[in-house]
C-alpha cells in the first residue's frame, strides 16, 4: 500500500468509527517526496504511486463528506470519539434527528399537494397521473420511515458501531504474522476502491432528474413553494440513499474482517497440520509435552478466533435487521422509479396521446436514463454487497473442512479435536441460527435482483398495453 515511513494518518476519527477505519488509513500525515510515495506501491493496484494516492484522497474526502450529510439529515448522533475511545451518542445531534422527523413528517403532505397540483405534465393525462404520483407517496413515506428507525435505534446503531471496532481490535491482536497484522489495516484495496467509487458515482448521478424538472418546468419560477417542494422530494431520497451507503459501509468493512478471519483460520490449521511429532517423542517426555504444548496453544487460538466469528456474524445480523426496513422500502421505491421512468419515456416518444397533442414524438429523455441507471446501480450494490457478505460466511465451511482434512490422522491433543469437532458443530447451524432477511419477507441476494427486473419489464408490459387500450 501507500505508505512512508511516518505513522498512519488518522485522519478520520470522526463519530462514525466505521467511517473512520474505511478511509483508508495508510494515508501519510503530510504530502512526502516521490520516492516515499512510490517506496511501497500495491501490487494489486497497477496505478502509479502518486495516482494512488489522489485516489485515496478522493475516496476520504467522499466518505467524510457522506459521513457530514448523514449527521446534517439526522441519520447519525455519534460524538467524536478520541483515539482507543468508545463511540458515543450525542444529545445535541439526537435532537437534531428528532427535528428533522418531526419536520419531514409535517411538511411532506405540503410538499405532495405542491407538485400534485402543480405538475403539468403528469396532470395532462389519466394514467400518467395515475402512476406519477405514486412514486412522490412512496418516497416520502420511505424517507419518514427511515428517519424513525435511525432516530429511535440510534442506541443500536452505535452499539453496532463500537462492535465492530472491537472485533478489528480483538482480530488484530489474534494476528501473529506481521503479514497478516499489517493487511488487516489496509482498507484501500482495489475492489474496495472501486465500491467507493461506485457509491460516489451513484451519488453523483441521484440529482440528475430533479436539475430536469427544476430547469425545463416553468412552474418552478413561477411558484417558489414548488420549487422547494421538489427539492424536498430529491433530499428524502438522498436520505433513504445515504441509510443504505452507510449499510454497504458496514458490509465493506465487516467483508473486510470476514475474509481476514477466514485468512486465519486457514493459516491456524496450515500450522497445525504442519506439527509432525519430533525425533523420539516416544520416548523423550519434554518432547511430548513441547507438541501437545504447541497443539494446546493452536486449539487456544482455533477458540479465541471462533469467538470473534460469532460476534461478527451477530453483528451482521444486527446491521442488517437495523436496516432492513430501509431495504424493503428500496426494493420497491426502485422498482417503481425504473418502470415509471421507462414508461415515460415509452409514452412521450411513441403514445398516440402525445401523437395526436403535439403532432410529433419528443426526443428520448436521456436524464431519466441516466438517473434510472445510477438508481439500479445502487440497488444492485447494495444485493451484492450482501450476497457477498453471506459467501464470505460461507466460504468459513469450506476453510474449516480443507483444513482438518490436512491434520495428520493421529495425533491431535484432546483441545485441538474438541474444538474442532464445535467449530464445525457451529458452523454447521450458523445459517439457522443467523438467518439473514428483509423484515422477514425476502434475502438480498443475486435471486432477488432477477425477481426485480422480471416483475418490473412485466408490469411495463402491461402498462403500454393499458396505454394502447385507452389512447386508441
Amino acid at each position: 500500500m501507500v505508505q512512508c515511513s511516518n505513522a498512519p494518518m488518522r485522519q478520520c476519527a470522526i463519530a462514525f468509527g466505521l467511517i473512520r477505519l474505511c478511509v483508508l488509513d495508510s494515508v501519510p500525515h503530510h504530502t512526502q517526496n516521490a520516492s516515499c510515495i512510490h517506496s511501497d506501491m500495491s501490487s494489486t493496484f497497477s496505478l502509479s504511486g502518486w495516482t494512488f494516492y489522489w485516489i485515496q484522497k478522493v475516496a476520504v474526502a467522499a466518505l467524510l463528506l457522506h459521513y457530514g450529510l448523514s449527521k446534517v439529515f439526522g441519520l447519525m448522533a455519534a460524538s467524536t470519539p478520541h483515539r482507543g475511545r468508545r463511540v458515543r451518542e450525542s444529545l445535541y445531534w439526537r435532537i437534531h434527528g428528532y427535528v428533522m422527523l418531526i419536520f419531514v413528517g409535517c411538511f411532506s403532505p405540503f410538499a405532495f399537494a405542491s407538485v400534485y397540483q402543480r405538475m403539468a405534465f403528469l396532470r395532462q393525462n389519466r394514467l400518467l397521473l395515475l402512476i406519477g404520483f405514486n412514486r412522490y407517496v412512496l418516497n416520502l413515506v420511505c424517507t419518514f420511515a427511515t428517519l424513525y428507525i435511525h432516530t429511535t435505534k440510534q442506541k443500536e446503531i452505535v452499539g453496532c458501531l463500537n462492535q465492530l471496532l472491537r472485533c478489528r481490535r480483538k482480530l488484530k491482536r489474534l494476528m501473529h504474522t506481521p503479514e497478516l497484522r499489517q493487511s488487516i489495516d489496509h482498507l484501500s484495496t482495489r475492489s474496495n476502491l472501486l465500491i467507493v467509487a461506485v457509491l460516489i458515482v451513484v451519488y453523483i448521478l441521484s440529482p440528475v432528474h430533479t436539475v430536469q424538472i427544476l430547469s425545463w418546468d416553468p412552474a418552478v419560477r413561477a411558484n417558489f413553494l414548488y420549487a422547494f417542494s421538489l427539492v424536498f422530494i430529491y433530499a428524502c431520497n438522498l436520505i433513504l440513499r445515504l441509510s443504505l451507503g452507510l449499510y454497504v459501509l458496514a458490509l465493506l468493512l465487516l467483508d473486510h474482517l470476514g475474509r481476514h478471519s477466514n485468512q486465519l483460520l486457514a493459516r491456524i490449521l496450515a500450522d497445525a497440520a504442519s506439527l509432525r511429532p519430533p525425533f523420539g517423542y516416544g520416548i523423550i517426555r519434554r518432547r511430548q509435552q513441547l507438541y501437545r504444548s504447541q497443539q494446546t496453544w493452536l486449539a487456544l487460538e482455533l477458540w479465541r478466533l471462533l469467538n470473534v466469528h460469532h460476534q461478527l456474524l451477530a453483528l451482521y445480523r444486527s446491521i442488517c435487521s437495523l436496516t432492513g426496513l430501509q431495504a424493503v422500502c428500496f426494493v420497491g421505491l426502485v422498482p417503481l422509479d425504473c418502470m415509471m421512468h421507462m414508461f415515460f419515456t415509452y409514452f412521450m416518444h411513441y403514445s398516440k396521446f402525445i401523437l395526436r397533442k403535439y403532432q410529433r414524438p419528443f426526443p428520448l429523455n436521456y436524464y431519466a436514463m441516466v438517473f434510472m441507471a445510477g438508481l439500479f446501480t445502487n440497488l444492485i450494490l447494495v444485493i451484492f454487497l450482501t450476497h457477498r457478505m453471506s459467501r464470505c460466511f460461507a466460504h468459513t465451511r469450506e476453510a474449516l473442512r480443507s483444513g482438518v482434512l490436512a491434520l495428520p490422522p493421529g495425533g491431535t491433543v484432546k483441545q485441538l479435536n474438541q474444538t474442532l469437532h464445535y467449530y464445525g458443530l457451529y458452523l454447521k447451524n450458523a445459517d439457522h441460527i443467523f438467518e439473514v432477511s428483509a423484515c422477514g419477507l425476502f434475502k438480498l441476494n443475486n435471486v432477488l435482483l432477477f425477481c426485480i427486473v422480471e416483475g418490473m419489464l412485466n408490469y411495463l408490459m402491461i402498462l403500454i398495453q393499458f396505454d394502447m387500450v385507452i389512447n386508441k
